[in-house]
């Protein structure tokens, strides 16, 4: 059923999408000399409120041809680089309506009337840019609602900002860092009625605009240049609202002068709403990762344990939050320049606190070759996190052909949490395996210090180069924690039972230091070599020290030797690599490989045994692109890497606080050698507001680092980490979107596949796990002037997972999210917004299969003279009955989980702008409009 519905929401889109309402032609040419103006850009937008509807760019003579073009009348625009913008009228047509030639005149001549207007569309070399004031947003608006209206734009439900299906990952501000360019900074605090314009562009790696020749690695960029009645101004706005048991207070100010830019960003809420990124630097908590690439691929260091999570899974207030987050967070941004440009320094400092309460009830399925056991969990755990970040970039140049970047960075953070949690263990006939209680209070702290200098030196030869890029990293780990703990063990001998109580203490500090030089040599006009050298030395040391409880004493001073370690570890690599690079128009091409020589000294100073291994290793690499066009390209990539093992996966002891799973490392584990291979297709029309994007990714792992459980007949189990082949992935990822113009909307449809094949081995016997997951999806946006806003969203996720060991376990489950997200634009300067979500979980263990709809709304109202104030009543899950259910494929298990979410609430709250930017207008600015040369 879902999939005919699908069909005929797609064929049904099409004949819209593609029907032939009204179609404007012309031709753009030079008034001089009568030459067609190559690629103009030409935008049709609304007479009446000068909303943009269509916008397109000529062919190579200056010819354009508008499609899909409905009612008027219209204002016509049209613009090229040099020449002076023109506007003419369009009266309501329908069929084709004939532009003719129209003249442009450039720039400079005397006896042009230049009238103040500019077009909503620009195409200036690659970047695409889209004049603010042709689409309009209500008062108290953020960037993020900006870019909503913007074609091709389209924001997800995390804050993920996509431009024709390619995900932004960097937003700049006059062109400069906002927050080390963190996208969600910028887009969900920066005030809408702010920017003059938002421009769109692929933004080339720093080697590429270093030597001139494009090595098809970019990164898709806005850049929001703002009005210039900011740069000397104070702009921005304070919000606070409270309810019954919510609270929720933010602040946003801007002080922009010249080049010299202030901004402050301030929240506190306990509605989970997280406005700050977060970053674990804990060395021993599996999140940090450091490293470097050189060539064909390089070294990955992962410096903790990947199966142990303790980050914060905290994503807003959705079906997807686990438990429930009180937040402080804030940070300040400054920007400036000086000697003529020459020097430019971005430094931000922020800091959050963060204090999550979590309840959750799991029930875990796990397998064993010819057996079975559930167990169930009950946890109760408050986790408090405290981090202080700051960043620099300096940049300067010392000449035109001389410069260095210098990028420091200093991370604190400090760690509660108390973990209380009961288990029961039984087998599928009721035989009980196992019961207890553990209650585990840690108290980690860590800080991490990076530093970064990248030097570049042009020599007199266009093309030829030297760059070195150098790097130092720092990290400082501790953690002083308590166990209690009573287990019982129901064995065919008997009971056996197991009392934990123990305080232990844990100190970890890695180093890196290292650097490359690179080396490029042109041939021809287009393409390059490139010569690399690099060295890297990654030191770590991680000391465990156990203390069990002596009732004599009554203090933990007898120290554990079996769960006390001190260990160490020596890595270093070097190497260098050769690579091609030729740009020959639409075709990018690099290809190259590195020959990479590692060492690795792993020294267990508490047992007096030290391990060695060395190894070679060739990796390749290969980027292809052909642009077909500006916005139609195929990206062909590459790649290969190596995964060091870390200090913790090494370390030989015993990790207690789940006393049904004990971790331990593997002093004998080898590295991990990747392939990575990738296929995208991107094409798309701005102007007409459609894009296609494929993509398919495909990875393969040697000598992977998996879990071995050894599982005693009582359900015990010890993970060991060990090495094995036959580890591989491939993802695909399609999306199609274009306007419904007859319905004034537009259809996006897409459709996500993964497929993984993971080996884990319980009790010595290997066990393949090999899961799928299909995910179809649909979303239908409805806009009206400014009148309504309407969006219809529909995914499915449908999921397998097989065992070799255990077939019969074989699981398949789905999970399915329908939503409506609408604004309502009122008289009275009131805002209707209701957002509607329900949630099936079906397949699933008993007692986990729900359904759970979530209704948001909201009544809002404009205050004050020019809307400067924002009253609004705010009501999440109206229904009271948001829950939280998750499903997982592990190695060795199956997992179910349903954890706290928050439940309804109530919010009264007002906003204040700080500007007098953003006015509201009726019907549109006034405008000079002349028929020109035809």
């Amino acid at each position: 059923m879902s999939k005919n519905l699908l069909l005929l929401f797609f064929f049904f889109g099409v004949r819209f999408a593609f029907s032939q309402d009204g179609v404007i032609s012309g031709r753009v040419i030079d008034s001089a000399s009568g030459k067609g103006l190559a690629y103009a850009t030409v935008s049709l937008v609304k007479a009446a409120d000068s909303v943009l509807v269509v916008f397109a760019v000529a062919d190579s003579s200056g010819a354009f041809r508008l499609s899909r073009a409905s009612g008027g009348p219209f204002l016509l625009s049209l613009s090229y680089a040099g020449y002076v913008p023109l506007w003419t009228p369009v009266p309501a047509f329908s069929g084709l309506y004939a532009a003719g030639t129209i003249r442009l005149v450039p720039v400079g001549m005397q006896d042009v009337n230049v009238i103040a207007r500019r077009p909503p569309v620009e195409m200036n070399n690659d970047t695409l840019e889209f004049n603010s004031e042709n689409f309009k947003t209500q008062p108290n608006a953020v960037v993020e609602d900006l870019l909503r209206k913007m074609p091709g734009v389209t924001i997800e439900s995390d804050g993920t900002v996509k431009v024709n299906g390619q995900t932004v990952r960097r937003v700049l501000v006059n062109g400069k860092e906002f927050f080390t360019g963190d996208v969600k900074m910028a887009t969900k605090n920066l005030n809408a009625d702010a920017v003059d314009k938002v421009q769109v562009y692929d933004r080339k790696s720093d080697q590429a605009s270093f030597t001139g020749v494009d090595d098809g690695n970019s990164e898709k960029t806005i850049n929001l240049q703002l009005k210039k009645n900011r740069n000397n101004a104070l702009f921005g706005k304070v919000t606070a609202s409270g309810g019954s048991g919510a609270s929720d207070a933010q602040t946003n100010i801007n002080h922009f002068k010249g080049d010299e830019q202030v901004s402050l960003l301030a929240m506190g809420n306990n509605t989970n709403r997280q406005g700050f990124s977060f970053m674990d630097v804990l060395n021993f908590t599996g999140a940090l990762a450091q490293g470097m690439r050189n060539g064909g691929g390089g070294i990955h260091i992962q410096a903790g344990d990947p199966g142990n999570n303790d980050g914060l899974p905290v994503t807003g207030l959705g079906q997807d939050q686990q438990g429930v987050a009180t937040t402080i967070a804030g940070g300040l941004n400054y920007n400036n320049t000086w000697d003529r440009g020459r020097t430019s320094l971005n430094t931000n400092y922020t800091m959050s606190h963060i204090r999550l309460l979590t309840d959750k009830e799991s029930a875990t399925q796990n397998l064993l070759p010819g057996n079975t056991y559930t167990t169930l969990d009950s946890a109760h755990t408050v986790h408090s996190v405290t981090q202080e970040r700051l960043n620099v970039i300096l940049d300067q140049q010392l000449d035109s052909s001389f410069s260095f970047r210098l990028t420091p960075s200093l991370t604190v953070q400090h760690t509660n949490k108390n973990a209380l949690s009961s288990y029961l263990s039984s087998l599928p006939d009721g035989t009980l395996l196992n019961n207890g209680y553990n209650n585990v209070q840690t108290l980690p702290a860590a800080v991490n210090v990076t530093s970064d200098a990248l030097i570049r030196k042009k020599l007199a030869k266009k093309g030829r180069t030297v760059s070195g890029d150098f790097n130092i990293t720092y990290n400082h780990s501790t953690s002083t924690g308590n166990q209690l703990s009573d287990n019982r063990f129901y064995e065919s001998g008997g009971t056996a039972d197991s009392a934990i109580n123990q305080y232990a203490t844990r100190d970890a500090v890695t180093r890196s230091v290292g650097g490359n030089i690179t080396y490029t040599e042109p041939i021809g006009r287009r393409s390059l070599m490139a010569f690399s050298g690099f060295y890297n030395s990654n030191t770590g040391s991680s000391t465990r020290q156990t203390f069990d409880f002596d009732p004599g004493t009554g203090k933990h001073d007898h120290r554990d030797t079996v769960l006390s370690n001190d260990f160490s570890s020596d890595y270093r690599y070097s190497g260098g690599g050769l690579s091609f690079r030729s740009n020959q128009g639409k075709l990018t091409l690099t290809a190259g490989a590195t020959v990479q020589a590692a060492m690795l000294s792993a020294m267990d100073n508490s047992n007096g045994k030290t391990i060695r291994q060395s190894f070679t290793d060739v990796l390749p690499n290969a980027v292809l692109q052909y642009a077909f066009t500006r916005a139609k390209n195929l990206r062909l990539d590459y790649s290969t890497y190596t995964t060091q093992p870390s200090v913790i996966q090494l370390q030989p002891v015993a990790d207690l606080s789940d006393p049904l799973n004990i971790r331990t490392g593997n002093p004998g584990l080898k590295r991990t050698y990747r392939h990575q291979a990738s296929i995208a297709f991107l094409a798309a029309s701005p102007g007409r507001r459609t894009n296609l994007m494929t993509m398919v990714s495909y990875t393969a792992s040697a000598n992977a680092i998996v879990e071995s459980d050894s599982v005693s007949p009582a359900g015990a189990k010890v993970i060991t980490p060990v090495n094995t082949d036959g580890v591989r992935n491939l993802v695909a990822d399609v999306n199609l979107g274009f306007p419904l113009r007859k319905l004034s909307s537009r259809l996006e449809i897409g459709s996500y596949f993964s497929y993984g094949q993971n080996i884990s081995f319980l009790n010595g016997a290997r066990n393949r796990i090999t899961s799928t997951t299909v995910g179809p999806r649909f979303s239908f946006s409805f806009n009206r002037d400014d009148r309504l806003d309407v969006e219809l969203t529909a995914s499915i996720s449908l999921n397998t997972g097989e065992y070799s060991l255990q077939p019969a376990l074989n699981t398949n489950y789905m999970r399915q999210n329908y939503g409506v997200n609408s604004t309502w634009y009122l008289p009275w300067r009131l805002s209707l917004h209701n957002e509607f979500n329900i949630l099936f979980n079906t397949g699933r263990t008993n007692g986990y299969n729900t359904t759970t709809p979530l209704w948001n709304a909201s009544l809002a109202k404009n205050v004050l003279r020019n809307d400067r104030g924002e009253i609004k009543f705010s009501i999440m899950d109206l229904l009271d009955r948001n829950t939280g259910i998750s499903r997982s494929i592990n190695q060795g298990s199956i997992v179910d989980e349903q954890y706290n979410v928050l439940r309804r609430y109530f919010l009264l709250g007002f906003t204040y702008s700080l500007n007098k930017a953003g006015l509201r207008t009726k019907g549109g600015p006034k405008i000079d409009v002349r028929r020109i040369g035809q």
